[in-house]
């Protein structure tokens, strides 16, 4: 058994639609030159707050690495050295058709 783990950050994104502007009732007009109130170069800041909800789709794997091999050579020799071997060990895993 293999247990995984994976931080994920979620960054807020806002991006903005098109500003509409509306006028609120007839401008009035002052002749001459009128002092302004508030705050020069000033902004208005207000918040919009919005639950979200963020659905992350997550795969995991893993990968398997094995170490060295190792042999340990007993014998060289003309002979045949396998002619009393019983146990074979293929090299490679056997697959047998049982659909015929």
């Amino acid at each position: 058994m293999s247990s995984v783990c994976v931080p994920v950050t979620v960054s807020p994104l806002a991006m903005t639609g098109t500003t509409i502007t509306k006028c609120c009732g007839t401008p009035t007009v002052t002749q001459g030159v009128a002092t302004c109130g508030g705050i020069k170069n000033g902004q208005c800041v207000f918040t919009i707050s919005q639950d979200i909800c963020v659905e992350v789709p997550v795969e995991f794997g893993a990968v398997a690495t094995v170490g060295d091999t190792y042999v340990e050579c007993v014998e060289a020799s003309a002979d045949d050295v396998c002619m009393n071997c019983n146990n074979y060990i293929p090299d490679v895993p056997v697959v047998t058709d049982t659909t015929k």
